[in-house]
């Protein structure tokens, strides 16, 4: 059985409740990709469709197909960021488990600052208005955001490493 590197703590939040909520993102915008579109925008509603005189059921907002197929390769790094998440989490290895913290931590940056792009500084700074989709994109990203980094300070504990016989570490051939 592998044992983690990561302290309890980090290793729960990255290993564990981080991968669940990626993969919960992901059936949640397969079951209903254009809510989910629609809802990572808050106050921005979808326009509706043309409707004729001859057709005057009501329709529901469409997306257009290349926002459709942008949205379904989002979730797709959902899915892979779960799954990278679980590798890098369990791991021995100290250095792959900093340095994925690392590229995640600053990846959180630009993940947020498209949620601000994106609805604009009015909304954004705005928490009363947010929906649960911009707390998760920015609510959250931002907390793990904090968590990633004292994990790599070593706020929760050091990263430990392979060990050897004696617990001396082992070097990597």
């Amino acid at each position: 059985m592998t044992k983690s590197c990561l302290p309890a703590f980090p290793l729960v939040v990255f290993g564990v409740v981080e991968p669940v909520l990626l993969i919960w993102a992901y059936i949640v915008a397969l079951r209903d990709p254009t809510a989910f579109f629609a809802a990572q925008a808050p106050n921005f509603p979808l326009p509706l469709p043309v409707v004729s005189v001859s057709e005057p059921e009501p329709v529901e907002p469409v997306i257009p197909p290349q926002a459709l197929v942008l949205l379904l390769q989002l979730v797709n790094v959902y899915l892979l960021l779960a799954g990278l998440a679980v590798v890098c989490s369990w791991t021995p290895h100290a250095s792959v488990a900093r340095g994925y913290l690392v590229v995640v931590a600053l990846a959180d940056y630009g993940h947020i600052w498209a949620c601000y792009r994106g609805v604009g500084a009015e909304l954004f700074w705005n928490t009363a208005e947010w929906n649960d989709m911009l707390w998760g994109g920015v609510g959250v990203s931002l907390a793990l955001n904090v968590v990633r980094w004292f994990t790599v300070l070593g706020a929760f504990g050091a990263l430990g490493g392979p060990r050897g016989p004696g617990g001396k570490k082992k070097k990597n051939v």
